[in-house]
């Protein structure tokens, strides 16, 4: 008995290569289709693939979405001849098995195929996935529709919904996920959301970009030939657990792993690396770093954020910490400088909140601005001689700091008692011309600026929570920003002729600020230097004067020096 078979072929059943020779389906085959085919041949290695179950009078349907999967980067096998009988059905079974899962075109056409639906049967007893795509309205016979409930199912027709979800769901095993260049030397792209990824020996450089967000991605092998990764290769990949920078590559560019709020373990292994800035910044999770000993910095803000790093040991051989390098870890507890570093630069600890001890050593020479900014578990530092340089406010904001000692031995700065028979420590330059530092957690509620400060720096009395009087010697002739910021006992303060300058934010948030008195001589007048103080704050100032004129300017009381005695 004759009859015509899908791919449009007269055939003799039962289906056997003795009663209808392949060549001569092929031949048919090629007539009819003669201007369809796809862009690429039918995958033949060794690697996941896609097996594509589909009817071949559906090609017209079918080819275009396999050219645009393949453009996306998919294997894709499927049967792009007209061949039949019993070998040919093995063969079919045979890539089913191998195959990582099954695309399966449904439309009339495909439901009447015996292959269609021997491929659904077959992929279903080997476990396969089955992507089901509807390219026409057709009633699924029963026993189809049982092998095919709970699948993913797209509607050719809506192709921009479709090709969406498939990318989202179909196994990125099966994906030529990663762009190398001719030359097979540089990973220029990671096209898809795989959980693992194994890169091939003989890659050299990551360009930039590369894994960018690829939040699927949680293991990656990186190849011994690696010798840089360029920057923000693995930004926002979220999901990312762990990382091993292999023993060649020589630079990691800034922000490369930024933002890889899953990462828990970090090994650097070459001594020789640049680590560019924010190349770890906001690894929330980072728990564990291994640094080569070899590393001589650590840029800016490499570690900022990393929130559950407790510990850190660091390289023997580092000599310089960029700005930012730990700010805001605040896991972070204790932390030894060594010896080989001249160099804290600013807002190195900034917001280290946990962070209650740390050692210096001989041969630190710099320390930059609000190096140790809001540091509030530190509660005594110690400077060793070699400091010479110490930049504005190192430590705002360490509301448990009670005592800053100096060695005798330096010759740039000295420390001194808050009160002659104190042991709570001031921090001064050598002259005590400028006072830096008034540890805010001194038990003290009275001090007297010594009568050979000139300067009164930015933030000095910064969270000074238990003073309550100041005296300020005619001396001084400048308050810097901040200076007595959040002091919120004090509640009366008395500037004297000398001062000229009182800058920004001076008394911000001095809640219990009730009189302060502020001579003509002060002529120049930061912005909020009353900001967050009460609203009975009284100023008392000279008629004309500088004061005066910023009192009435910003809404706050002030009233004649003369007055003051009967106020």
């Amino acid at each position: 008995m004759k009859k015509i078979n899908e791919t449009g072929c007269e055939v003799t059943e039962p289906l056997t290569p003795a009663e209808v020779p392949a060549t001569e389906a092929k031949k048919a085959a090629s007539e009819k289709n003669v201007s369809i085919s796809t862009s690429f041949l039918p995958y033949d290695g060794n690697e996941p693939y896609l097996f594509i179950s589909y009817s071949h009078k559906d090609t017209a349907a079918v080819y275009p979405i396999l050219d645009e999967l393949h453009k996306k980067k998919y294997r894709i096998w499927y049967d792009e001849s007209c061949e039949v009988g019993n070998d040919f059905r093995v063969e079919l079974r045979t890539r089913i098995e191998k195959a990582r899962a099954v695309i399966l075109f449904v439309s009339k056409n495909s439901m009447e195929s015996p292959f269609c639906g021997m491929e659904i049967i077959c992929a279903r007893e080997n476990l396969k996935d089955i992507f089901p795509i509807y390219l026409d309205e057709v009633d699924v016979p029963p026993a189809f529709s049982i092998l095919l409930a709970n699948t993913h199912h797209s509607v050719a027709n809506e192709k921009e919904k479709m090709f969406r979800s498939l990318v989202r769901d179909l196994p990125a095993e099966a994906m030529d996920r990663l762009t190398v260049d001719n030359e097979g030397v540089v990973l220029e792209r990671c096209e898809d959301n795989g959980t693992s990824i194994v890169i091939s020996d003989g890659i050299k450089i990551i360009s930039k970009d590369a894994f960018k967000n690829r939040t699927q991605l949680h293991h990656i092998v990186m190849p011994s030939s690696l010798e840089a990764i360029e920057e923000e290769s693995f930004r926002g990949c979220t999901n990312l657990e762990e990382m091993d920078i292999p023993e060649k590559t020589a630079r990691i560019g800034g922000s490369a792993f930024r933002d890889c709020v899953s990462m828990k373990t970090l090994v650097v292994r070459n001594n020789c690396i640049k680590i560019g800035e924010r190349a770890f910044e906001n690894c929330a999770t980072l728990e564990s770093i291994v640094l080569p000993e070899g590393l001589t910095e650590i840029y800016g803000g490499v570690f900022n954020s990393c929130k559950k790093l407790v510990s850190i040991e660091l390289p023997k051989n580092l000599t310089v910490l960029g700005e930012s390098a730990f700010s805001d870890c605040i896991g972070l507890e204790k932390i030894d400088i060594p010896e080989t570093v001249t160099k804290i630069d600013d807002l190195v600890f900034n917001g280290c909140t946990s962070l209650s001890k740390i050692e210096f050593h001989e041969g630190l020479k710099k320390i930059g601005k609000g190096a140790f900014k809001n540091c509030c578990s530190l509660t005594k530092i110690e400077l060793p001689s070699t400091v010479s340089s110490i930049n504005d406010a190192p430590f705002r904001g360490c509301s448990g700091l009670r005592s800053i000692k100096v060695d005798p031995k330096n010759k740039f700065y000295k420390s001194a008692p808050n009160k002659p028979e104190g042991t709570d420590y001031v921090l001064f330059n050598k002259n005590k011309s400028i006072m830096i530092a008034y540890p805010a957690s001194s038990r003290e509620v009275q001090y007297d600026v010594p009568d050979s400060v000139v300067c009164i720096s930015d933030w000095s009395f910064c969270e000074c929570k238990k003073l309550n009087r100041i005296t300020i010697p005619d001396s001084v002739r400048e308050i810097g920003e901040g200076a007595f910021c959040n002091c919120v006992l004090l509640d009366e303060v008395m500037i004297p002729d000398s001062v000229e300058k009182i800058d920004d934010c001076a008394f911000r948030g001095c809640l219990s600020l009730e009189k302060v008195i502020v001579p003509s001589s002060v002529q120049e007048l930061g912005w909020g230097m009353f900001d967050g103080c009460k609203d009975s704050l009284v100023v008392y100032c000279d008629e004309g004067s500088a004061i005066q004129k910023y009192c009435i300017r910003n809404g706050i009381k002030e009233a004649r020096v003369s007055d003051k005695d009967n106020d």
